[in-house]
């Protein structure tokens, strides 16, 4: 009979004999060295190392109440869900994951392998150790052990026996407690506070009621959403690491729940590790290079989630209805939602709840700990109450750095602050072979930026609005054609290969006149084959906005690239396809700078100025058009005073134009679309600039709608109207407005868009244009990179046009001499 037949809580002297009656592991000459090592507040966790061989091993037993309150006894065989877990999690993610050798149903103990060269990531980072591999292993675990748990991929019936097999009801009662109530309530009196910040909690978290609603919501997702099996308790403790490698282990809180659960511990146990640095570390250099790595952590493990997300989405993904269009999206955006949430109620529990982290209770100078205690319940609140809006990276930068800067800066590391001019709002990446551009949609709540490759992805980014704005739609159009192109052409050498094998032997038998005459005849048909797959997909962009002309414009362009050039390979007409895109994008660039200076001659520094819709650097790569001069003037100190119309019922105004003046530090000042008759009639308004999305022949402008309203109004009050147009966007075989096709919208953007409910009746009828004509009468100059064109414009554009084409003749000389 064996003293370890029943169960009994080992001690360090125990264990060796425990693990030689059970294994065979170690010889028995062995000379054991054992270690209690354990950091969390259930088990007990030993290392027994053999001096002789080298081996080590682990062994991990439950103890019947919590190390931290003797008060709240537990079931001694949670265990044996662990050790499944980690057999199931070293499956799906092998090696970030140790192996499992045996579990003890006696003695309610795990012997497993040790992960030997390792240390306790939250004893290492503590001490400000760096792990440049973290971000990108954890998010293949989470990716790996959560999307291909959940009935996305599973089969329903196999997943609903997995939900089954992982009740942990008892665990799970602790993390509803100790993480979504008593910090919030302190019902069973148990909260332990730091006393400086007493009264700060008191009112920021047991007092703010909205906060107690958006953690009763998270609470019971967590209780109801049984999405995927989740480790449960995925804090820095919970894994061991070194600068090359991640293990991940201790899934004794493992269920079924909210995915976002296991990314949103890590996060915050990363910014806990922040706080620390920031507190502890004296030398600038070294607080830099671990404060900034924290942050660069936070920040690659949620975009790495979402990109690796993505591609194991679309490879795993079983469910027929899961590969619905639009749903990879909206699951994503659950996920991420959650994260946020659980980010802000660790940081919260562990703040104000009983279970602390050595990370901050280790922050022995009173005031930096008090600073950092209020930094993370500040951070927690904008998590939990804004969770939606925390959709990358780039977002809890933002909020970090406007936590941090709450409590006074100092010197900490921070996020740096980004400008939205700091970013290309569209643009070619060359490595991946993807239009990239800022998801205008998401402004001004979040910088989101989108890697486009498939041509759907495009049209439907022209589309929906996520690039808008007739230069940057021509600029993203030409990118998108390029890379349709070149798809096309990968797709058309396969087949091509693969029928050149089929008749690979009946060539050789042909005479050599006859396979010249062959080789001529396929190289037509390549062409002919390639440009007519061109030209469907050129058409098929084109047809995304029918209004801005630079979209047909831009593809009008490419396509003349490809029929011009009928006698190169294509090969190499992919390649000027690709020398063509980057030209109109970087043309694009000098176009806006120019017309900005010639604004700028039709204005005086100090001057007030309206702009509608938004016609500025997100409309365009660089600078805009309407706000071209007024970011010149920036440069040059006039301090002109903008006032941007709001623009319903898409908000281009409110949501982009006065975000990015406002972000560029220009003195900007929103109204409604019904105040700026008011503004004029106040003597605030000395010039009206706007874009345009087509000029007709006869000066008529097609604009966002509203546009033709403000220039009545400008009538009205003698002020000047001035269109910023690129010759691109002028549309000289329009003779006027009336042929400009305007394209109607969803009666949704009028009725429900940006409501929290629909604003308007059922079954009313809705007028929803996207664009108006603002008569050419009421417009005092078109201003356009070749000068400002002034009434009559049926002459005055041609002189326009007239320079663009000495320009470009000059241009053409130049470049042959």
């Amino acid at each position: 009979m064996s003293r370890f037949d029943s169960y009994f809580l080992m001690k360090e002297e125990d264990v060796f004999d425990y693990v030689q009656e059970k294994t065979n592991f170690f010889p028995k000459t062995a000379k054991p060295v054992c270690k209690e090592i354990g950091d969390g507040n259930l088990n007990y966790v030993f290392r027994i190392f053999d001096e002789v061989s080298g081996k080590s091993i682990v062994v991990k037993q439950a103890g019947s109440t919590l190390r931290i309150s003797k008060e709240m006894s537990l079931n001694i065989d949670r265990g044996k869900i662990e050790a499944q877990i980690l057999g199931i999690q070293g499956e799906l993610s092998p090696g970030l994951v140790p192996k499992v050798y045996l579990y003890d149903e006696t003695m309610c103990a795990i012997i497993m392998e040790d992960m030997i060269g390792h240390e306790m990531m939250r004893t290492g980072m503590v001490n400000h150790h760096i792990y440049p591999e973290f971000s990108e292993q954890i998010s293949t675990f989470l990716v790996n052990s959560l999307l291909l748990t959940t009935d996305v991929v599973i089969g329903h019936k196999e997943k609903k026996k997995l939900v089954k097999t992982f009740i942990n009801p008892e665990l799970c009662e602790i993390t509803e407690d100790l993480v979504f109530s008593e910090p919030y309530l302190n019902y069973n009196d148990r909260n332990q506070i730091y006393p400086p910040n007493q009264e700060f909690i008191e009112k920021e978290i047991y007092g703010d009621k909205e906060l107690h609603l958006e953690a009763a919501k998270l609470k019971f997702e967590f209780m109801n959403n049984a999405q995927a099996l989740i480790h449960g308790d995925l804090h820095t403790g919970s894994v061991f690491i070194n600068k090359d490698h991640t293990f991940v282990f201790d899934p004794e809180f493992a269920c079924y729940g909210p995915m976002g659960y296991d990314i949103g511990n890590v996060l915050a146990n990363l910014f806990f590790a922040w706080c620390n640095g920031d507190a502890m570390i004296a030398s600038s250099t070294e607080k830099t290079a671990f404060c900034g790595w924290c942050l660069k952590s936070i920040e690659e493990v949620v975009d790495k989630f979402v990109e690796k997300y993505d591609k194991a989405f679309d490879r795993y993904v079983k469910d027929e209805m899961a590969k619905t269009d639009g749903f990879k999206e909206y699951y994503l955006s659950q996920i991420l939602s959650y994260t946020a949430g659980t980010t802000g109620l660790e940081l919260i529990r562990r703040i104000a709840g009983l279970a602390k982290v050595k990370d901050i209770t280790s922050i022995e100078d009173e005031t930096k700990r008090t600073r950092a205690e209020r930094i993370c319940l500040t951070l927690a609140k904008e998590c939990i109450k804004k969770r939606d809006s925390f959709t990358s990276g780039a977002a809890y930068m933002k909020a970090i750095r406007k936590a941090v800067e709450a409590f006074g800066v100092y010197d900490s590391v921070i996020p740096e602050k980004k400008c939205i001019l700091d970013y290309d709002t569209v643009a070619l990446d060359e490595e991946n072979h993807a239009l990239v551009i800022i998801d205008q949609t998401k402004l001004p709540y979040e910088v989101k930026i989108l890697s486009l490759t498939k041509q759907k992805e495009i049209w439907d980014a022209i589309y929906l609005l996520q690039v808008r704005g007739a230069p940057a739609i021509g600029v993203a159009a030409a990118i998108g054609i390029y890379l349709g192109a070149r798809e096309i052409w990968e797709n058309q050498k396969k087949e091509w290969d693969e029928e050149q094998m089929k008749s690979a032997s009946c060539q050789e038998q042909k005479c050599q006149a006859s396979s010249a005459q062959a080789a001529a005849s396929k190289e037509e048909k390549v062409f002919e084959d390639f440009y007519q797959q061109f030209k469907k997909a050129k058409d098929y962009l084109d047809s995304a906005r029918p209004t801005a002309v630079n979209l047909s414009w831009a593809l009008n362009r490419m396509e003349q690239v490809v029929l011009s050039n009928k006698g190169k390979s294509i090969d190499e007409i992919i390649s000027l396809l690709h020398d063509e895109a980057v030209e109109i994008r970087e043309e694009d660039i000098r176009v806006c700078k120019s017309i900005g200076e010639y604004g700028l001659t039709l204005v005086k520094p100090g001057d007030g100025l309206l702009t509608h819709c938004n016609a500025g650097q997100l409309a365009t790569v660089r600078y805009g058009t309407a706000t071209a001069p007024m970011y010149l003037g920036q440069e040059k100190g006039y301090h002109f005073k903008i006032y941007a119309d709001e623009t319903r019922p898409l908000l281009q105004g409110a949501r982009l134009t006065s975000f990015e003046l406002y972000d560029s530090g220009l003195d900007v000042t929103l109204l409604c679309d019904n105040m700026s008759a008011t503004a004029m009639r106040n003597g605030w308004i000395n010039a009206v600039f706007v874009g345009c999305d087509r000029v007709a022949a006869n000066g008529d402008t097609a604009n966002k709608i509203g546009t033709s309203m403000v220039a009545l109004a400008a009538k009205r009050y003698g002020i000047p109207v001035y269109i910023c147009a690129p010759t691109s966007t002028i549309d000289m075989n329009t003779p006027t407005g009336e042929e400009i096709t305007i394209e109607q919208r969803k009666p949704e953007e009028v009725t429900e868009m940006w409501y929290s409910k629909r604003m308007a009746p059922e079954g009313v009828k809705v007028f929803n244009p996207a664009f108006d004509v603002t008569d050419h009468d009421l417009i005092a100059g078109i201003v356009t990179e070749y000068g400002v064109a002034k009434p009559p414009y049926t002459e005055s554009l041609k002189d326009i046009f007239m320079k663009k084409e000495i320009a470009k003749t000059v241009k053409k000389v130049m470049k042959e001499l």
